[in-house]
């Protein structure tokens, strides 16, 4: 059922003034909560001095910058202000990983890493899958390759499509104020306006419960999903200690082919990871909140996300980059996130 338009407009006003008023965005509290949780873990795992000191002092960077960009970065203030507060997330998810790798102990025993290859052994070798594998040979395998290489753009490009959404969403909120303006004496304003009941239904966020006429808040709602998976991820990574399976098993099939894009993803994993496998995949996890985000907002769109985190998922257990525990972890990781954030927001 649709909310009334004075319950949008009456919503619409109160997160401007929030926002306005310098409140924290609920991603952003997320972003805090794991940070405390980061500089406190630096003191009971066994860190150098340091890394200790280096760890606190950037969290400490990185929170102040957090709270001074909810206080400057409101809806009224400058668009530069807005779209660092907007984009913010993306630089502080990469400094988390950097973080999560400093509390990882490797277990010279394996324990896990015996444990999960068992599992992608029968998934592998299955006479089907093999024969599949084989059919669609090279370019399954570079498909592949190319959808593991979207895991790290796919982020950016989910939310860089939500702010220009955005962006069309409030050009329309103006047109629906001109228009409701501009009825003619004796006309109901709420039939003629673009914010009647019959089309509230149809707007970006109906479908979640959220308040169709908040379209600022489309943003928070993506980015509370996507940081709640994968900083879920990185909490647990250090007490799931694995090597990833491309390192430390050469008896599972791998891909027949070496296209470009498999050593650049290499190139990527030697010089940038924490190089550990980590579970629940952060990779999966996130792509599959992204992909239900968008879903949510940009039906169209979202099918291609959807389509996109589906192939990387695979594209983690096929390349080796993870275990097949991984990929379902991080997908049930990233469903989870997903329908909290959403739950919150409503």
């Amino acid at each position: 059922m649709s909310e009334p338009p004075a319950i949008v407009h009456n919503a619409t006003t109160a997160v401007q003034l929030y926002e306005s008023a310098g409140g924290l965005r609920i991603a952003e509290k997320v972003t805090l909560g794991f940070f405390a949780y980061a500089t406190t873990a630096g003191f009971v795992f066994p860190l150098s001095f340091r890394e200790r000191a280096l760890m606190v002092g950037l969290n400490l960077l990185a929170g102040t910058a957090v709270v001074l960009l909810a206080r400057l970065g409101g809806e009224k203030s400058s668009k530069l202000l807005t779209t660092l507060r907007d984009w913010s997330p993306a630089v502080l998810i990469l400094l988390a990983y950097r973080e999560s790798g400093l509390f990882l102990t490797p277990d010279p025993t394996h324990r896990l890493d015996y444990l999960f290859i068992q599992w992608d052994r029968v998934l592998l070798e299955n006479p089907l899958v093999l024969r599949g594998l084989s059919f669609f040979s090279p370019w399954l395998q570079r498909y592949l390759e190319f959808a593991y290489f979207l895991c790290y753009p796919l982020v950016p490009i989910a939310a860089g499509s939500l702010l220009l959404a955005r962006r069309a969403h409030r050009g329309e909120d103006s047109h629906a104020v001109a228009a409701v303006g501009a009825c003619p004496p004796g006309r109901d304003r709420q039939e003629d306006s673009p914010l009647s009941q019959g089309d509230l239904h149809d707007r970006p966020g109906a479908s979640t419960g959220l308040a169709p006429g908040n379209a600022g808040r489309m943003i928070d709602h993506f980015w509370t999903a996507v940081l709640l998976a994968v900083l879920t991820c990185y909490v647990l990574f250090p007490f799931f200690p694995l090597t990833p399976p491309r390192v430390l098993f050469h008896d599972v099939p791998s891909p027949v082919v070496l296209p470009v894009l498999r050593r650049w993803n290499y190139w990527l994993l030697d010089r940038y990871s924490v190089q550990a496998c980590i579970f629940p995949s952060g990779h999966v996890a996130a792509v599959t909140a992204v992909a239900l985000a968008i879903r949510a907002y940009l039906p169209r769109v979202g099918v291609l996300f959807i389509i996109a985190a589906a192939s990387i998922a695979v594209s983690t257990v096929y390349g080796r980059y993870h275990y097949a525990a991984d990929a379902l972890a991080g997908a049930l990781v990233g469903l989870a996130a997903y329908f909290i954030s959403t739950r919150i927001h409503r």
